[in-house]
């Protein structure tokens, strides 16, 4: 298995388990810390809708 493959499976299970950008770059032994997270990452509902909460919460909103 080449290692590209790895990691496009690899990148999305790391964001999954939310593992921190700069730990993902040294796993993944990219340089730019971009990488992991505008190639790889997807914004999920679940997670749009966890950060809107506490945004909501911050600016006095009732959600």
């Amino acid at each position: 298995m080449r290692l590209y493959l790895t990691r496009h499976t690899c990148s999305p299970l790391l964001v999954a388990l939310k593992v921190h950008p700069k730990i993902a770059q040294r796993i993944l032994r990219h340089s730019p810390i971009a990488m992991p997270t505008e190639v790889y990452a997807e914004a999920g509902e679940e997670d749009v809708r966890a950060a809107i909460g506490p945004l909501s919460d911050a600016r006095g909103g009732t959600g």
